[in-house]
């Protein structure tokens, strides 16, 4: 029953692209076609091609009525039509050309005059690609980005750049993350949004510090204590400094012994991950000399008493 549901799909979905043809045909007296007739007919027929789960024929299909929505000047259905040749398509497991056609979809609500649906269609699809090419995620959350800055949502434009910044700093590329986050701080800034800037701060220092510039970490860390109070008052900023006076003396052990406070370890995951490179191996002296002595008992430390001897069901039990 279920196949012959999606066969009754498909015939009717021929059937619709039938009746669209006939529309598209001109003749002596039919010098232009019935773009509108004809997108009706298109789109029911994905319909049906969708609900058969006939993928490849459906992204087929809204592909060219994409096209004639744009030939009808609607650019906003074209995009739609878009964005479902690239449902279509990621059904299809072609992920790479998913994001072609999303980007084709935002370009469009772009030029419709649509930047709020194109930057809600970009950050939506942003984390579907990080698995594939965080270049494509970067992208988009970057578009994303700069269309909610044109729209004026400051907020919106910080929150986005900031997670371009974090699928960047996975890429190894420190000097386009180091970029991002200060134009974050640029942006938190001009809305007083101080509550914000403290962890994107403490993000800059890390990477001059991943870099090896503790000098460079230091000025971030001086200016901000000058420029921000929320910063100088800051229940991690001494944590912070003590971080940086451990650079400062080259003291391997020290920096691993201060990087491991609780903060550090609870920031963006791929940066905890790169603070736990510093982080050293270390032998508590007096804890192995008490399991030395636990494991090998000298006389004197069981005053001539005999150990206890456990019977066979115990050994059993343990």
């Amino acid at each position: 029953m279920f196949n012959l549901n999606f066969s009754a799909k498909i015939r009717e979905a021929e059937e619709h692209i039938k009746q669209g043809e006939k529309y598209m045909k001109t003749s002596f007296m039919k010098w232009k076609p019935d773009l509108d007739s004809a997108i009706d007919e298109f789109d029911k027929a994905c319909t049906c091609y969708r609900v058969a789960e006939k993928y490849e024929q459906c992204r087929d299909l809204s592909i060219r009525l994409g096209e004639l929505q744009i030939q009808k000047g609607t650019p906003f259905f074209a995009a739609k039509s878009y964005e479902q040749a690239a449902q279509m398509t990621q059904q299809l497991q072609d992920l790479p050309t998913a994001a072609k056609y999303y980007d084709r979809a935002g370009q469009l609500y772009i030029e419709g005059g649509y930047r709020d649906s194109a930057s809600i269609l970009y950050e939506r699809c942003a984390p579907q690609f990080q698995q594939l090419d965080r270049a494509i995620s970067i992208d988009f959350y970057l578009k994303a980005a700069r269309l909610a800055e044109q729209e004026e949502k400051a907020y919106q434009a910080a929150d986005l750049y900031e997670k371009a910044a974090m699928q960047t700093i996975r890429t190894g590329n420190y000097q386009q993350t180091t970029q991002l986050l200060e134009t974050v701080t640029t942006v938190l800034t001009k809305m007083d949004r101080f509550d914000r800037i403290n962890r994107v701060i403490l993000y800059r220092i890390l990477l001059k510090l991943f870099n090896d510039d503790s000098v460079a970490a230091r000025n971030i860390f001086d200016q901000a204590c000058q420029t921000y109070p929320s910063f100088d008052q800051w229940e991690e900023h001494d944590h912070i400094e003590l971080l940086l006076d451990a650079f400062d003396q080259d003291d391997k052990d020290l920096i691993s012994q201060r990087c491991q406070k609780p903060y550090f370890m609870a920031i963006e995951p791929e940066f905890v991950r790169l603070i736990k490179r510093w982080i050293r191996p270390t032998t508590n002296n007096n804890e192995q000399q008490r399991a030395t002595t636990t494991t090998n008992p000298t006389p004197s430390s069981t005053g001539g008493t005999k150990p206890i001897q456990l019977d066979d069901d115990e050994d059993d039990l343990r």
